[in-house]
């Protein structure tokens, strides 16, 4: 039998909470007719499921179509190093590494915690590595992204992938970025997809001091909806100059 990978479910209790929450307060509602505010009630209820399901759909699916398009209009060299910071399952680790070449070379980066991603762990990891026979050009490092264990201007490409939100606090936050551009050669690109309300610090973080040059950002639409639209995602991109 194939061995399937395996990528878990991003921050798992919180749709399974909606889950749970909007189908305790629909039965209750069906059957026992316990509220009042009836109309408001069944909405609260649908919406909640709703949005339980729209995050499985961005966990399970969208991710990986947002990243689909971000490669496909990446011009990565066959022999480039890269890193990914809190690679988890090693969704994007994996794309990375099909792009390149013998000679290439993809590291990932993560603390493995399973409440950032359900059955988050270095061996599990290592497995989908071997499964998807990109083991023998990567590489997984456990280390914190605000200290990076790596030399000044290694990487010609740094992703990241929904981790920076879950850095806290701000100033830590800061501190990844600051890795990220010490990491990255001149000229080399930095990839970050996220959710949350840090966008703009990112933005204005990376313009600040004229390290990085062509700052650029987009919103990725449903694929990126974490619950829905009040939990959205979006591209950053920035060059080392």
């Amino acid at each position: 039998m194939m061995k399937k990978i395996h990528y878990g479910l991003d921050a798992p209790l919180v749709p399974i909470s909606y889950l749970v929450i909007g189908l305790g307060i629909l039965i209750n509602w069906v059957f026992f007719h316990q509220y009042a505010a009836a109309g408001f009630v069944l909405l609260y209820a649908l919406l909640l499921i709703a949005g339980g399901l729209i995050f499985f759909h961005t966990s399970f699916r969208g991710k990986f179509i947002i990243w689909d398009k971000i490669l496909a209009k990446t011009d990565i060299s066959d022999d480039a190093t890269v890193l990914d910071l809190g690679c988890g399952h090693g969704a994007v680790l994996i794309a990375l590494s099909k792009l390149l070449g013998p000679f290439g070379k993809a590291v990932g980066v993560d603390l493995w915690k399973n409440a950032d991603q359900s059955h988050n762990s270095l061996e599990e990891t290592k497995r989908n590595l071997e499964i998807a026979k990109v083991a023998d050009h990567t590489e997984l490092v456990t280390a914190d992204m605000a200290k990076l264990p790596f030399e000044d201007d290694r990487f010609d490409l740094v992703t990241s992938s929904f981790a920076f939100h879950n850095i806290k606090p701000n100033k830590k936050r800061f501190e990844a970025l600051s890795e990220a551009h010490r990491v990255l050669k001149p000229g080399g690109k930095l990839i970050i997809v996220d959710t949350g309300n840090h966008k703009t610090q990112y933005i204005n973080y990376l313009e600040k001091g004229s390290e990085f040059a062509d700052v650029s950002s987009e919103n990725t639409g449903f694929n990126g909806w974490w619950t829905g639209p009040w939990m959205a995602s979006y591209v950053i991109e920035a060059t080392k100059k």
